[in-house]
């Protein structure tokens, strides 16, 4: 059992399946409703901990009743939660999705993320004791880049989900040994995905990729560029793959290499585009 650490956001997602999306003033039953933690650090440490691993989770979530919904589900699946806003009473950052079952396609109205502020560290180092990878998702940029350089004086290698691009990010790719973006993943001044995988590249990332849905996977390792193809699946739902893909990422790449890793990882999170939600592929993992 590996022990990860996974800091950044944590949202409560409210799941609502429907038959089909509403038209404008047009009422829907949902089919099926459920809540979870939501946000890319939450969902890896969720991945990471159903593979049979330690995950810690240093996100803020606060004291609000809202949050115990977050808080039991990531509970339930085996991630150790460390709140730094628990002493928050303010309404959580919630997103509201639906996912259209005819066609698993999904809109998602959601709170400002930058508005939340969590307590700052004195350190790190101890907390990062026995830890054998660390993803970080871009979130709350002052205490990731603390976070991430005393990763680096212990040796420990640190994973960037680089969902979109966020002001200040390039002072913490100097500090990261593995991006895996997402196509939506624009760095300013960068006007296609090769010119992006040259920019981390050129910030001393060896190994990074972007990952775009069901097409391949662009990898770029040891100054060479490949493709990894994307297992096809009929798919329910795609919420949350891309943060599984980086939660079973960072299973693998403690004993495997980054290419094989994100093979493997694209397979995971390929099933769990089969099931609705970010959590039913789980009881489908082993049987694959």
């Amino acid at each position: 059992m590996a022990r990860g650490i996974f800091f950044g956001l944590t949202t409560v997602d409210i799941f609502n399946l429907v038959p089909t999306h509403p038209a404008a003033n047009q009422k829907v039953k949902a089919t099926r409703q459920q809540f979870y933690a939501g946000g890319p650090a939450a969902n890896a440490a969720v991945a990471y901990a159903s593979l049979g691993n330690e995950a810690h989770l240093y996100s803020g979530l606060g004291n609000h009743s809202l949050t115990r919904l977050a808080a039991a589900d990531l509970q339930e699946h085996g991630v150790t939660l460390h709140d730094l806003a628990s002493w928050s009473d303010e309404v959580p950052i919630i997103s509201s999705i639906l996912i259209d079952a005819s066609s698993g396609e999904r809109c998602v109205i959601y709170t400002d993320p930058g508005r939340y502020r969590l307590v700052s560290q004195n350190s790190w180092d101890q907390r990062l004791d026995g830890c054998s990878v660390l993803l970080l998702d871009g979130f709350y940029l002052e205490q990731a880049l603390s976070l991430a350089q005393t990763a680096r004086d212990k040796n420990i290698p640190t994973v960037l989900d680089g969902g979109s691009w966020k002001k200040g990010l390039e002072q913490l790719l100097p500090f990261i040994d593995f991006a895996i973006c997402s196509a939506d993943f624009m760095v300013p001044g960068c006007s296609d995905l090769n010119s992006t995988l040259s920019y981390l590249a050129d910030m001393g990332i060896s190994h990074n990729a972007v990952s775009r849905g069901s097409e391949p996977i662009v990898v770029y390792s040891d100054e060479k560029t490949c493709f990894l193809e994307v297992e096809p699946v009929d798919a329910a739902d795609t919420l949350g793959a891309g943060d599984i893909l980086h939660g079973a990422f960072c299973h693998h790449i403690v004993s495997e290499s980054f290419i094989r890793s994100l093979e493997l990882a694209s397979r995971i999170a390929s099933l769990s585009c089969c099931h609705f939600g970010t959590r039913d592929w789980i009881d489908h993992l082993h049987n694959q």
